[in-house]
């Protein structure tokens, strides 16, 4: 059962500075971690700045978590591949292996408009103009083959 006693305020003064140690206690509210290399100055200070409601870590600490903070900001911008379902793709490689629409609707056993319609959604969703792109992106991902 963990208590919650938030006037209390935690440094931790520790050897160990890897990231699941720290995260570990900054999950549990510690608003310190410091590394055993800190020097005596940098410990007051710290504890000056945890007594005025900051938190405070020391560069050992801070770096690793800042390098992290910035992967996840340039994980988030990079764009996400589209999910195709099972039905996309069979169309994909059919239009791959260059099919027409209506062979497509028959080994489907679908009208040719339904084609035309899955065709387009899939365009528009892998932000393809023409057949070709949809071909190259199709062997790209190895959802069709040379």
């Amino acid at each position: 059962m963990l208590i919650s006693l938030p006037a209390i305020k935690i440094i931790i003064f520790s050897g160990d500075a890897t990231r699941p140690s720290v995260n570990a206690a900054l999950e549990a509210g510690v608003r310190g971690y410091l590394s055993k290399n800190t020097t005596l100055e940098e410990l007051m200070h710290s504890i000056d700045s945890v007594m005025a409601g900051r938190l405070c870590l020391s560069p050992e600490v801070s770096t690793g978590i800042l390098e992290d903070y910035r992967k996840s900001l340039v994980a988030a911008t990079e764009p996400s591949k589209p999910c195709l379902s099972e039905r996309e793709k069979q169309l994909l490689r059919l239009v791959a292996a260059g099919r027409r629409n209506k062979e497509i609707a028959d080994q489907l056993a679908v009208s040719t408009k339904s084609v035309e319609t899955y065709r387009s959604r899939v365009m528009k969703k892998l932000g393809c103009s023409s057949a070709a792109d949809l071909v190259r992106y199709a062997i790209r991902e190895g959802i069709a083959e040379l």
